[in-house]
């Protein structure tokens, strides 16, 4: 006795299988940018800075990107929670989720720059 195909438990058990990879894809992406919500925002000021930047130049080297990181830090002041001299290790964290976004948003910024400033 052969069995029918059931198209309507096709189609559920592959709606599922959309929305779960959806969900896994979310996170994946989400997490790029820094696991807590202090690193993303910390990702999402260096890729404004970054996109801020001028259209010929060219990207920083790490230790400028640090020194950039830096005197954000100093000029906007640190969150709240670290101004507790353990939690070096979370500056260092959002020192880096802010260079990663320095590096994003000058990259898209130059890939947007480049018709306007006529270099190939």
């Amino acid at each position: 006795m052969t069995r029918r195909f059931k198209l309507m438990r096709f189609l559920v058990l592959m709606g599922a299988a959309i929305i779960v990879c959806g969900v896994a894809v979310f996170y994946t992406h989400r997490s790029a940018h820094g696991t807590t919500a202090e690193e993303r925002a910390a990702y999402e000021i260096g890729e404004k800075a970054g996109e801020k930047a001028p259209g010929g130049a060219t990207l920083p080297t790490e230790a400028e990107l640090s020194m950039t990181a830096q005197k954000y830090f100093e000029q906007q002041g640190p969150a709240e929670q670290l101004q507790n001299p353990s939690r070096a290790a979370d500056l260092q964290a959002f020192k880096q989720a802010f260079k990663k976004g320095y590096a994003a948003g000058f990259k898209t910024a130059q890939i947007f720059l480049l018709p306007l400033c006529g270099k190939k």
